[in-house]
């Protein structure tokens, strides 16, 4: 059997990542779906290391990298991401493999074949001249966005936008001279498109920009309560995301 630990923060490619692999070998076996770094490093302390790790770049709470500054792995890694070429190309060179998303069956196969040549090896990950290849490139982070108005179309910079919301499974963002727009992404992808210094989810309908708070109520020690500028609407921090937003004030 080959014991492979799937990191990955879309519960459906997680899914559909574990049917593709058990499709392509019925000796792999599952250990577990992690969805974000401090989950990751949590079972990696606590379980036996799996033979092979499925590990998406970038997780809920940050870079999958970060995971290796807190425990030794002892696995085969193969990345899946959507990085640039640049950071491809850095993967090659430290013999790392990797699998753009959406991640296509063949290319996966390859993938599980090129680790079943090496796995009888120890797992040569080089992983400190990957974070210094990692560390010289910039994450390019969305700078705008292109709405159409009719038969017009507005070019909005993140600068502008002071909150998305998301109403009924459509998307919408709101800028600081208080315009609403609709817009193409869920909420989900909006939040892996924009710079998380910048924007943080603070619940299941509402990203917002750090700019565009204007005052924090304590309601609780897990209640936390927003007014944003321009709206006279309050927006409630959810209880699971408290804590995080507590740490991101504090950058």
């Amino acid at each position: 059997m080959i014991r492979t630990l799937i990191i990955e923060d879309e519960g459906a490619a997680a899914e559909r990542l574990e049917k593709l692999l058990i499709e392509i070998d019925p000796n792999i076996q599952i250990t577990g779906k992690i969805d974000s770094v401090s989950g990751a490093v949590n079972w990696l302390s606590n379980n036996l290391h799996p033979e092979l790790l499925m590990l998406d770049i970038q997780l809920a709470d940050g870079l999958s990298f970060e995971i290796f500054n807190h425990v030794k792995v002892d696995s085969f890694v193969i990345f899946t991401t959507a990085y640039d070429e640049y950071a491809i190309k850095a993967f090659e060179l430290n013999s790392l493999d990797y699998l753009l998303k959406p991640i296509d069956k063949i290319k996966l196969k390859n993938s599980i074949e090129k680790f079943k040549k090496f796995k009888s090896t120890t797992p040569a990950l080089q992983l400190e001249q990957l974070l210094a290849s990692m560390a010289s490139k910039t994450t390019n982070y969305k700078k705008r966005f292109a709405i159409s108005i009719g038969t017009k179309i507005r070019s909005i910079e993140t600068k502008q936008i002071a909150f998305f919301n998301s109403i009924e499974k459509n998307s919408f963002l709101h800028t600081f001279d208080g315009h609403s727009y609709p817009v193409d992404f869920s909420l989900d992808k909006l939040e892996k498109l924009l710079n998380p210094e910048e924007f943080f989810r603070i619940n299941r309908q509402c990203l917002i920009h750090y700019s565009a708070i204007q005052k924090i109520n304590i309601l609780s020690r897990s209640r936390v309560q927003l007014q944003l500028k321009n709206t006279h609407d309050e927006f409630l921090v959810s209880t699971a995301k408290t804590h995080a937003f507590r740490l991101w004030l504090d950058k």
